[in-house]
């Protein structure tokens, strides 16, 4: 990972990608919160989709999307993180989530 992770030209994406990381170790290894252990997986997936939205933004030369807290895993409600602005395919069945 720390090799390829300095290919991404854009800091704050890379700490994106490193937060990720982080999240999915929390979660999978650490087991943090089991309690929610669905809603987490949710979490983490959909944060995995805002990095990689980030990423292709840096390889397509666009504006990336805007700074969003991550996703809290210990926390009580059962609702799954989303960032505050979808970009318009974030829901389109062909997308393959």
């Amino acid at each position: 990972m720390h090799t390829d992770l300095f290919l991404i030209s854009d800091m704050h994406v890379r700490d994106r990608y490193r937060t990720l990381v982080k999240l999915a170790y929390d979660v999978g290894w650490r087991g943090i919160g089991r309690e929610h252990r669905e809603r987490q997986i949710r979490d983490v997936r959909n944060y995995m989709r805002y990095v990689q939205f980030s990423l292709e933004a840096v390889v397509d030369g666009a504006s990336r999307p805007d700074h969003v807290p991550a996703p809290v895993l210990e926390r009580g409600n059962s609702e799954a993180w989303l960032p505050p602005a979808l970009p318009w395919h974030w829901g389109d069945p062909a997308d393959g989530t």
